[in-house]
């Protein structure tokens, strides 16, 4: 097994321990998404090591784990949303969740896209740096809307 994949087990370990935390609805929003969320990061060797299929099973195993803890907890009368996106600029995988019905908290124009490859493909192919230099970052032309591609599923 490659070092990554023992990483990504490791991970995968971790994010089932983490308890989900449910709020009361709609107005606990932003509590769900922050306590809600990980980050995953990779070095430029793993992320040549893992395949965009490993990092897929990696997330359909956490959704299911999610999925049921949601049950164990509430039971189905408390619908929730997973969602996952690259966050470029800090150049890590995220994910969330929070309440079904609530509007994914971005302060930026989303864009969901229906196959989680999608995203996985960016993050894969995007820069790993050991640290990013600020001089470095692309120039950002602040007249654009930003456009955040989001992959989600309904628990």
């Amino acid at each position: 097994m490659s070092d990554a994949l023992v990483f990504v087990a490791e991970v995968e370990r971790d994010f089932f321990l983490t308890t989900l935390f449910l709020g009361s609805g709609i107005a606990d929003l932003h509590q769900e998404a922050q306590h809600n969320q990980h980050s995953l990061s990779l070095t430029a060797n793993q992320a040549q090591q893992l395949t965009i299929e490993d990092l897929r099973q990696l997330i359909l195993r956490i959704v299911a784990a999610k999925r049921e803890q949601l049950r164990t907890q509430r039971g189905n009368g408390y619908p929730m949303q997973f969602y996952c996106w690259h966050d470029e600029l800090a150049a890590q995988l995220r994910f969330s969740l929070v309440a079904a019905q609530a509007a994914l908290p971005f302060g930026c124009k989303v864009r969901l896209v229906p196959d989680l490859s999608t995203i996985l493909a960016s993050f894969l192919s995007a820069h790993h740096p050991e640290e990013i230099a600020w001089d470095g970052l692309p120039a950002v032309d602040e007249e654009a809307a930003y456009c955040l591609d989001v992959w989600q599923t309904q628990l």
